[in-house]
């Protein structure tokens, strides 16, 4: 039996002299100044915790929270570990939690965009060389049974300008209003209000959330309906149950007649507003029934496109270029990816350099528990000798103080993980606004996944793993007798 004892031993000895090494030899005695920190910090996490969830408003509760968040972190650091140790590891925790969160909020807003991206444009849009595209009643007959396919609807676009007009047609402006008609240019969306409800969280964009009744078509005693974005009807000083008239240039048909033609124009009553949550579509976006738009653009039964949306968009590649093999040449598709790539590589870029200069934290980290393991073999020489003499070799105590180094990012990067989601839960809880006129969503987005969690701790431990060879070596190398002497 004594074979294999021996053989097991060693690991046993290096984690239990590591463990050693790297706690509290005493019990650091709590006064009762330190217990009512301890329970002010505590109950500082919790109460801004909770106040956040409960939609407070003020950026002090969530600012409290993480602050006293930081303060337990340092705290318990120090309690339990060794004074050299705990620097190193409240700073890698510190560098772990900052890399979650950063990558939090960056992967929220890539998230977000694109989400929203694909809630106002579809993953796949099919449209048609030339404008001549009248054959999509079979494209949306033929696609909307596929397994893959969530909804499918037409679309028609166009540009056109908006300005307000009286309640009463014909009738004249009065003083007030003339002060109001700045014309303002707006991207006009024609949709089939039936097909396009199909698609996730299209209803929802509109504050009313009908989108039958907000899309509703032209009558011969009522006027066709129109959704503004919010930015835009503040703009133009209308609200639901007011008035606008879109104007479309003729040139817009492409052909030779039309040049010279006078501009085409219809009264619309505003039925909603829009609040997508993105900056350019608020301040441009106008939907309505694709049998007005198509009136309006074309003065014809024609649409811009086909839109889908998809059970997975990252299908969207080839099942976008199935449909333009059934349609034929004459067809293309886009996908989200396309319509969002130049925002989505910039997002990209930023997340990367961000991410760099905070791994910054984490090298720091590292480099102060260079310093205090090299304190650390200097204080336990004469343990270090005493183990030698007890028959470890250099290749044990070699793997002593590098346990210690991986104990300590371990415990480094765990704590840093808790930090980072409780800092990143408060910011998705508080939803910190965004001005609009500078970022293309209207607050802090967050959106985790498991390599922005996992990420981060692997390479705190790979981190210290690394550093702590060196001065493992250094440890290994330590002479005998002079450590005996002490």
């Amino acid at each position: 039996m004594r074979g294999p004892e021996r053989g097991r031993s060693p690991g046993g000895l290096v984690w239990m002299v590591a463990r050693r090494l790297l706690l509290r030899e005493r019990a650091v005695q709590t006064s009762r100044a330190a217990r009512l920190g301890w329970i002010f910090a505590i109950s500082t996490v919790v109460i801004g915790g909770l106040l956040v969830l409960l939609g407070v408003r003020s950026v002090i509760p969530p600012l409290a929270a993480g602050i006293a968040s930081l303060a337990l972190l340092g705290a318990t650091c120090v309690r339990i570990l060794t004074p050299a140790v705990a620097v190193a590891v409240f700073g890698m925790g510190l560098g772990c939690a900052a890399l979650v969160t950063v990558l939090g909020v960056t992967s929220g807003f890539e998230h977000e965009l694109t989400a929203r991206l694909a809630r106002v444009n579809g993953h796949v849009l099919i449209t048609e060389y030339g404008q001549d595209f009248d054959e999509y009643p079979e494209m949306v007959a033929r696609w909307r049974e596929d397994p893959r396919v969530v909804a499918v609807s037409p679309f028609a676009y166009a540009m056109a300008a908006v300005v307000p007009a009286p309640a009463e047609d014909g009738a004249e402006a009065g003083p007030e209003d003339k002060q109001l008609r700045s014309p303002a240019i707006a991207i006009v969306k024609a949709l089939d209000p039936a097909l396009a409800a199909e698609f996730p969280g299209v209803p929802a964009m509109l504050r009313a959330g009908d989108l039958s009744s907000a899309l509703r078509p032209g009558h011969l005693r009522t006027a066709p309906g129109v959704a503004l974005g919010h930015r835009l009807a503040t703009r133009l000083g209308v609200g639901p149950g007011d008035f606008v008239r879109l104007v479309i240039p003729a040139e817009l048909d492409g052909s030779q007649e039309s040049v010279g033609r006078p501009p085409r124009f219809a009264r619309f009553e505003v039925t909603d507003v829009i609040d997508t949550g993105m900056t350019e579509f608020d301040t441009s976006l106008a939907l309505m029934h694709i049998t007005a738009g198509q009136a309006l653009f074309f003065n014809e039964g024609r649409v811009t496109g086909v839109e889908f949306a998809l059970t997975d968009p990252e299908d969207a590649d080839a099942f976008g270029a199935e449909v333009v093999a059934a349609a034929g040449p004459n067809f293309r598709a886009t996908t989200w990816r396309q319509q969002s790539e130049g925002t989505i590589a910039g997002l990209r870029q930023i997340r990367a350099a961000v991410s760099l200069v905070l791994g910054l934290l984490e090298i720091v980290a590292a480099t102060a528990l260079i310093a205090s393991l090299l304190l650390l073999v200097r204080r336990k020489r004469a343990e270090i000798a005493a183990l030698m003499a007890l028959g470890a070799d250099g290749r044990a105590v070699f793997w002593i103080f590098e346990a210690v180094g991986l104990l300590a990012g371990a415990v480094g990067a765990a704590v840093g993980l808790a930090l980072g989601l409780l800092l990143t839960g408060l910011v998705a809880a508080y939803r910190y606004p965004l001005s609009g006129d500078v970022y293309p969503v209207d607050h802090l987005p967050v959106h985790l996944t498991l390599l922005d969690v996992v990420a981060p701790g692997i390479a705190a431990v790979l981190l210290c793993a690394l550093v702590s060879g060196p001065v493992a070596l250094i440890a290994a190398k330590q002479p005998l007798l002079p450590g005996l002497q002490r």
